[in-house]
């Protein structure tokens, strides 16, 4: 019994050594180490901005530098080839496990495992690169911009203010017949990366040195998601969906090298684009900003005081209301049932990153715009005296 008890021991023994050393047990390891980190950022105070300032800033430039040689976005190539990578692997398994007449329930084991092993090391991948930035400082509390209620009446000055902005920036612009602006999106592309560097020189805390928004090929099929742009933590690749109407592709592009940069807040990667833009030397970067920042602006004085709203529309340029109404008929088209799963699948995605208010989070912007308004009114004001 004893020699029987001393043979389990040792299998045992071999058994686990044999795992150890095993690069798929290790990749598993990454699961609870994933979720220990992601953990950690979220309970422990200014760590996430510390990871934020260090590790993930060298990682992300590096890798977006290297990955910015392509002139495609390669986070689209590997989604395209991934159902048929995985669909392969499983067929693979299948047939191993077929000829191993003796061993079928072991090589299935070891199938399974290597599967759950890489979907360990994806999100391992995705918190590092991705998920821990959702806790750190907002944009606002890094510049000192402070957020204060307003009224409706000063929503309704802003309001005015981005119209006419809007409009200034849209008569310098070209059109095509039908009287809609029309972007060269080759040119934005180094524009959008231009206009980021140069925030970096106002504000110092903001990183620079990223490569360009890359163009997707199945744009069209963004447009079906309701999909604008997505950052690919994977690659660290901005993707922008260049089918949708130009008027707000800038602003797009700007939004995704904000997420690329770290900030993973829809409200402070909106703010940080419509700054990009309006701070920008380039008519439709600055018209796109302004444009940006009205539609959301807007939709909250439409609901705060409608007679405001009647008002401040008839500050609007023709040219801008034509730009809104293509805006508005490209996006009806896309909306199906698709779009609104895809819609929800975004919101529950948000709230479970630290976005309490999900898809509304990219409006929480307005308030930054308004405090970012006022703030720039007052020191033009103490200039003066």
């Amino acid at each position: 019994m004893k020699e029987k008890g001393k043979n389990v021991l040792r299998c045992m023994r071999k058994l686990l050594l044999t795992t150890i050393r095993s690069v798929w047990f290790w990749l598993i390891m990454l699961l609870p180490l994933a979720m220990l980190l992601r953990l950690c950022a979220r309970k422990i105070p200014g760590l996430a901005d510390l990871y934020n300032h260090t590790v993930y800033r060298g990682v992300s430039i590096f890798w977006n530098q290297v990955t910015g040689v392509v002139p495609v976005s390669i986070a689209e190539l590997l989604l395209m080839v991934l159902p048929f990578a995985v669909l392969g692997y499983l067929i693979f398994v299948i047939v191993r496990v077929i000829k191993s007449k003796h061993r079928r329930l072991k090589t299935a084991g070891k199938g399974l495992l290597r599967l759950v092993s890489l979907a360990c090391a994806v999100y391992f991948l995705y918190v590092t690169n991705c998920g821990m930035n959702y806790y750190c400082s907002s944009f606002a509390e890094q510049s000192g911009l402070e957020v204060k209620p307003t009224s409706a009446g000063e929503l309704y000055e802003v309001c005015v203010y981005l119209g006419t902005k809007a409009s200034e920036c849209r008569s310098r612009l070209e059109q095509n017949e039908e009287g809609v602006m029309v972007l060269d999106k080759a040119d934005a592309r180094r524009a959008a990366a231009e206009a980021m560097n140069r925030l970096h020189r106002q504000y110092g805390f903001f990183p620079d040195g990223y490569s360009i928004p890359k163009p997707l090929i199945l744009s069209r099929g963004m447009s079906y998601l309701n999909l604008t742009g997505v950052y690919f933590p994977f690659t660290f690749e901005s993707n922008v969906n260049v089918d949708s109407p130009d008027c707000f592709i800038p602003f797009t592009m700007c939004h995704e090298l904000a997420h690329v940069r770290g900030y993973m807040k829809e409200q402070d990667a909106n703010f940080i684009a419509y700054l990009a833009c309006i701070y920008s030397d380039n008519d439709a970067f600055m018209y796109s900003g302004y444009l940006s920042a009205l539609h959301y602006a807007s939709s909250s004085l439409f609901g705060a005081d409608r007679e405001l709203y009647r008002q401040y529309a008839s500050c609007l340029s023709d040219e801008v209301w034509t730009d809104l109404s293509d805006d508005y008929h490209y996006w009806q088209q896309f909306q199906t049932p698709v779009a609104e799963a895809a819609s929800a699948i975004n919101d529950n995605y948000l709230k479970n990153n630290h976005q309490d208010s999900g898809v509304k989070s990219y409006g929480l912007m307005t308030d930054l715009v308004i405090a970012h308004y006022y703030s720039e009114k007052s020191a033009e004001m103490q200039k003066k005296y």
